[in-house]
């Protein structure tokens, strides 16, 4: 079975991402967010939930306990006005999960 990798994103990145092939929901108020995130954590067809890192604080809040379930995969990403040196925190937790360091550009 093929899992759908969906990203949750502000204005800035969604074209990016939708050019790739993922599904994008872009967040345009905060109190979309959390409803958003649930949503995709009951889709059994999504595999991964990547979550831009501007909104993840808020999710690593209210969801504590549906993000220790492990699935589907939650992480955080850079937003588009970060510096390159602030994006390899990504990069170290993809190190961490998978033991093979990946250049993030």
């Amino acid at each position: 079975m093929l899992y759908k990798v969906c990203f949750i994103t502000d204005f800035e990145l969604e074209t990016g991402f939708r050019f790739g092939g993922a599904e994008v929901y872009r967040i345009k108020e905060q109190e979309e967010l959390l409803g958003t995130f649930r949503k995709l954590l009951d889709d059994q067809k999504v595999g991964l939930i990547a979550v831009q890192e501007d909104f993840f604080p808020e999710i690593k809040k209210s969801c504590q306990k549906e993000l220790k379930r492990g699935w589907p995969l939650v992480i955080p990403f850079p937003s588009a006005s970060k510096p390159e040196k602030e994006r390899d925190h990504v990069a170290e937790m993809i190190k961490e999960a998978i033991g093979y360091y990946v250049k993030l550009r």
